[in-house]
């Protein structure tokens, strides 16, 4: 047996093996140390002590599923080697072998998938300048792979966010969270050549790389992968473009501190199926450029919205189709059991309800959904015909085909039960005949049928019984008509069993057939609930259609942040207004901490976002022309596995911004140059600014939130900014922030008001407030040291801390640098104000 272990061992080494044996798989040696605390399992050990100790746990075939789960779930592989050969009929050990192995990307079982998020196995092939990358989800058969820039890999792996990710041995790791698989080149090169038909949608490193996510799947499923669509190219520059970091910051799929419920996702999850909530995960990550698809899209939202009643009944029919996608994967892996099989058939046979309640609308894309769902009542009156009422869960309980399904089969269950018959029918005559009462037809597996009596009854034990099998306190005994009875059923057993599970696999075959129909039908449905979904949400939440303008504009009018809408409902919303256009494209947000800058630079991205996705969006009116990248530069962490600090991580981001923007981008900065000196933050934030407004192929919009005031002079010299503060009162000393956006600058940041709102004690607000004063005179003590090393009533220098060299100094270079050409005369007169404001002192 241990011989037959390690060979199957050798065949996984990156594997836990569970070993059936009997009816529970064991797992031995260093797998059983591995798996033992991660399932919470007992850890024992065969011949303790000895020299052949072999360390093993084991959990019963029966839950094998759920245990699998488990360690699929902490990032492990497992690998099933099952009994493929009758125990009954084997001539010393039984045969066994490796049926499937899963990992974490290519799980099929249910308890190990979530229902509304993709289960992607993602390959890449690294290259100089771009990389091929491949996502395959063999939960549902949905395959897109293509070529990407190395720069671009971990925006990619953000939106598509997989369970595994596949290597070259030697090939450079990705940040992920992803437990990495890795093959040799050997490898590599064989899974290409087994993969030659992609040549015509694929070239290059995207053929590689899907190839090997082809060829990944069909090891760890060696019953085929026939439902796996060819593969999609993954046009990544044809959507509007995401990096990790829009992702991370407008928490598409979860909060800042990892939190799925507190999502914009969920926010918007109106669905009623798994296929419709994961077609919103795909929309809020891959949004549309195409005008005509976003026009066709909010024509049947605008209409779903109108019409109420018929969406309602569409959301009812759509909630009776379940998850066609994942029930046909298992059942053309053959994986499915019956039960799944019945509510794959159940969910199509939901699908005529779901077309009857759409002849009511008449949008175009609605319609066109409607009519692309192909017939597919045969696969129901298939699995009708074939499939017992009410099947039981695993195909090998028995039970499973229907009656008059197969002739054969219904003359060997009708053996069956007049066998039970005949056997009671023994017992009672063997009773008479012997005058013992207690006699009783008793089966054991290995010993198969026998009469028992108990130890007080020897006596009168027949002449022409045969003893069989000696207990404690009881013998069991054979005759002749019992033991031919016997061979009866079970000859009859091993037929059921047998014509059972061939009429099971031509079921699953047959259905297979269907792969395509399917597919149309599950897109179909997806579709349909996604849009149900968006008109329900814009229904309840008041949200209006979007408008699409040919020139460059962002105009909207009392738009909200749905998320913070829905989370923070202790105080109303206070929506806000946004006007970028060409002429005035750069807006500089200041104001208090807690002012709302943050919420109103996201707000500003989340409803462009919303609008590309196809959905209508929080605002009273929303007019914008479309966006190709969403870029955000905000917060940050220091990544030490990289050692890389919080200004590093900042400005390569910053950088990254700066390389990739373009004349249709959306540019999120908030609070850039402070993970640094104030000096350099400032400068910097006030070069990026500078850049992105005179560099014409850079041209995009841009909110820039920052608590350097300074920037905001910037607005008097580039006609293309604008400044905008975060309104706010102080009353009797407190601060009460009113959330609007308004034209102009902000004075103060009110830092210290915020910091006694948190409950820092008073004697440190006391001394920030001096420290403070201190400070906004710019005075040094005489060594030159600031003040803010003083205590109140110490004596000062006379020198002044500049921020500029001096005032005048300041004023002579800015006249020196300006473009008089360039400037209208009321920008001329509002700087000559303020630089004289500056030298009076005020």
């Amino acid at each position: 047996m241990l011989r037959q272990y390690f060979e199957m061992k050798s065949r996984v080494p990156d594997a836990i093996l569970f070993y059936r044996m009997g009816d529970f798989y064991e797992m031995f040696f260093e797998d059983a140390k591995d798996a033992a605390p991660l399932l919470g399992i007992a850890l024992t050990r065969r011949h303790r002590d000895s020299d052949i100790e072999a360390p093993m746990c084991g959990v019963p075939h029966q839950s094998v599923d759920h245990h699998i789960a488990k360690l699929v779930a902490a990032g492990r592989k497992v690998a099933i080697c099952d009994q493929v050969e009758d125990a009954r009929a084997a001539r010393g050990l039984v045969r066994r072998d490796i049926t499937r192995v899963v990992t974490p990307g290519t799980v099929l079982d249910p308890e190990s998938l979530v229902p509304d998020v993709p289960s992607y196995l993602a390959a890449l092939a690294p290259g100089e300048a771009e990389w091929g990358v491949a996502f395959l989800d063999l939960s549902t058969g949905r395959f897109h792979a293509g070529a990407v820039r190395s720069a671009r890999v971990p925006d990619v792996l953000a939106l598509f966010r997989p369970r595994e990710i596949l290597l070259p041995e030697k090939g450079e790791a990705p940040v992920s969270a992803a437990p990495l698989s890795r093959r040799d080149s050997a490898w590599w090169k064989a899974a290409g050549k087994a993969f030659p038909h992609a040549e015509a949608i694929l070239r290059g490193p995207g053929r590689s790389a899907a190839a090997a996510a082809l060829t990944y799947a069909s090891e760890m499923r060696p019953g085929g992968v026939a439902h796996v669509a060819s593969p999609s190219p993954l046009a990544f520059d044809e959507r509007m473009g995401l990096d990790a970091s829009a992702v991370a910051t407008l928490e598409l799929f979860e909060s800042s501190d990892g939190v799925t419920s507190r999502s914009l996702f969920a926010t918007l999850d109106r669905t009623r199926s798994p296929l419709g909530a994961r077609a919103l995960r795909e929309a809020l990550a891959h949004p549309s450029l195409d005008a005509v698809e976003l026009e066709a899209r909010w024509d049947a939202v605008d209409e779903l919205v109108r019409c109420q009643e018929a969406a309602q009944t569409l959301q009812a029919a759509l909630e009776e189709v379940g998850d066609l996608e994942r029930r046909f994967a298992r059942v053309a892996m053959g994986a499915a059991g019956p039960r799944e099989v019945a509510a794959l058939a159940g969910g199509l046979q939901a699908i005529p309800a779901v077309v009857e309640a759409g002849r009511a609308l008449t949008a175009g894309l609605l319609r066109s959904l409607f009519e692309s769902m192909p017939d597919t009542r045969d696969c129901v009156e298939c699995v009708a015909s074939a499939l017992a009422p009410d099947p039981p869960v695993l195909a090998s309980a028995g039970g499973v085909i229907r009656e008059g399904a197969d002739a054969e089969l219904d003359s060997l269950r009708t053996l069956r039960r007049d066998a039970q018959s005949a056997l009671l029918a023994i017992e009672a005559r063997e009773r008479q005949r012997s005058g013992i009462s207690s006699v009783k037809v008793r089966f054991n597996r290995v010993f198969g049928y026998s009469l028992e009596v108990g130890n007080a009854h020897k006596d009168r034990i027949p002449a022409d019984w045969i003893r069989k099998q000696s207990l404690a306190n009881a013998e069991r005994f054979v005759t002749p008509a019992l033991k031919e009875l016997e061979e009866k059923i079970l000859n009859a057993e091993d037929s059921i069993a047998g014509i059972e599970a061939r009429l099971y696999a031509e079921l699953l075959a047959t259905l297979a057939k269907a792969a395509g129909r399917v597919a149309k039908t599950a897109a179909a449905v997806a579709q349909l609930d996604l849009l149900a979904s968006h008109a329900e949400v814009a229904r309840a939440g008041r949200w209006v259609r979007p408008r699409l303008c040919t020139t460059p504009r962002l105009s909207i009018s009392d738009g909200r942040h749905p998320l913070v809408e829905r989370l923070r409902r202790e105080e109303p919303f206070v929506p806000n207004d946004t006007d970028l256009s060409p002429d005035h494209r750069i807006l500089v947000v200041t104001g208090p901490n807690m002012g709302g800058k943050s919420t109103y630079l996201r707000q500003v991205a989340t409803i462009v976002l919303l609008a590309q996705a196809g959905s209508f969006v929080p605002a009273a009116r929303a007019e914008l022309s479309l966006v190709d990248r969403i870029f955000t530069r905000v917060g940050a962490a220091d990544y030490l596995s990289r050692g890389e600090s919080t200004f590093m991580v900042e400005m390569l981001e910053s950088a990254a911004i700066l390389r990739e923007a373009t004349p249709r981008s959306l540019v999120i900065l908030d609070e850039v140059g402070r993970g640094t000196s104030t000096f350099d933050g400032l400068s910097i934030a006030w070069a990026m600014l500078e850049y992105l407004h005179d560099t014409s192929e850079k041209a995009g919009f841009v909110l820039f939130a920052t608590h350097y005031h300074e920037l905001t002079e910037i607005a008097l010299v580039k006609p293309g900014v604008v400044n905008a503060t975060m309104a706010v009162r102080e009353i009797g000393g407190r601060v009460v922030f009113l959330r609007k956006v308004i034209p102009g600058t902000a004075d103060r940041s009110y830092g210290i008001q915020v910091a006694e709102l948190a409950g820092l004690p008073g004697e440190v607000t006391g001394r920030a407030r001096e420290v403070l004063a201190n400070l906004e005179k710019q005075e040094l003590d005489v060594q030159g040291a600031p003040v803010i090393a003083r205590r109140k009533g110490e004596s000062a220098g006379s020198g002044q801390f500049l921020l500029f060299s001096a005032e005048e100094e300041l004023a002579l270079e800015r006249l020196r640098g300006l473009d008089i050409d360039q400037m209208t005369p009321l920008a001329a007169l509002s700087l000559l104000a303020a630089l004289q404001s500056r030298l009076k002192g005020k």
